[in-house]
C-alpha cells in the first residue's frame, strides 16, 4: 500500500517534477502497450486520488523501463516504483518479471502452502514473487484427478530461485519438477545445467498439453546445486 504521506507530498509537485511515492517496488500487470508507452494495472491497493482516472491504470513509458527503450508484453507482470508528476501517476524503474513453471505433488503442495493455499501469500511476501496455482477440474466442477498442482512463480530471477528452492526443498536437498514449454526446448542446454546440478534430467515425453505443451525437467540435488541450475535455466529459456 502506498503511504498517504507520499500522496500528500505529491499534491504539491509541479507539472515537470516527479515525486516517488514508493519505498519498495509494486507489482502490476500490463494491460495495454502501444509502441513506446502503455498502461499497468497494479496488483495492490494504491491510495491516491489520481487512481480514479484511466480506469485505475498507471502510465508507463519505454524510457522508464529497465533496460530503457524496450517494450512490454500485454499480460506480463512487472515491478515498478510509483511516481506522481502533477499530470498523473506513472511507473519508473519498471522491470518485467520472469516466470518459471513447476508441478508439485498434492501432498507436498498442501504441506507447504496449506490445504487451500492459505500460506502462499507468506511465500510471496517473503521472496517478493507472485505465485499462481492451477488445479484441473472436470466440466461439472469436480477435481480432475491429476496428482499434482501447477505453479507459476513470477519475479526477478534470484527471487524465483529462492521461492522454488524453498517450495521443493527438504532439509539440505531439493527436488524440483520444472516445466519447459516445447517452444523453448531449442534454447535449453541440459549439459550446462548438469554442470551446476548433476541430478538434472529432461523428460522427452510431453508432460502437459494445457495451457501449452511442456516437457518435465527434473532437477535434484542440494539446495545450492538446484538453485544454481534454476538460475541457469532462467537465463536460458526466460526472455
Amino acid at each position: 500500500q502506498v503511504s498517504k504521506l507520499g500522496c500528500a507530498l505529491a499534491l504539491f509537485s509541479t507539472m515537470s517534477e516527479r515525486i516517488r511515492l514508493t519505498h519498495v517496488p509494486l507489482c502490476g500487470r500490463v494491460v495495454d502497450w502501444k509502441g513506446q508507452y502503455g498502461w499497468i494495472e497494479p496488483q495492490c491497493f494504491v491510495d491516491h486520488p489520481e487512481m480514479n482516472k484511466h480506469q485505475g491504470h498507471i502510465f508507463a513509458h519505454s524510457e522508464d523501463l529497465l533496460p530503457r527503450w524496450t517494450k512490454l508484453t500485454v499480460g506480463s507482470l512487472v515491478e515498478f516504483h510509483l511516481y506522481f508528476d502533477g499530470q498523473g501517476l506513472g511507473a519508473e524503474e519498471c522491470v518485467a518479471r520472469k516466470v518459471l513453471r513447476l508441478t508439485l505433488p498434492w501432498e507436498l503442495a498442501q504441506s507447504a502452502f496449506g490445504e487451500n493455499g492459505e500460506n502462499l501469500p507468506e511465500l510471496e511476501v517473503r521472496h517478493q514473487v507472485s505465485v499462481r496455482a492451477y488445479q484441473w477440474k472436470l466440466m461439472d466442477g469436480s477435481p480432475g484427478g491429476l496428482p499434482f498442482v501447477l505453479l507459476e512463480v513470477w519475479g526477478r530471477p534470484q527471487a524465483i530461485v529462492r521461492a522454488v528452492v524453498e517450495a521443493t526443498g527438504k532439509d539440505l536437498h531439493a527436488s524440483a519438477s520444472m516445466l519447459v514449454p516445447e517452444s523453448r526446448l531449442w534454447k535449453l542446454d541440459v549439459d550446462e545445467l548438469r554442470q551446476r546440478c548433476r541430478g538434472t534430467q529432461l523428460q522427452h515425453e510431453v508432460a502437459l498439453t494445457d495451457p501449452m505443451r511442456c516437457h518435465a525437467l527434473e532437477i535434484t540435488g542440494t539446495r545450492e546445486e538446484v538453485g544454481a541450475a534454476l538460475q541457469a535455466l532462467i537465463a536460458q529459456v526466460c526472455d
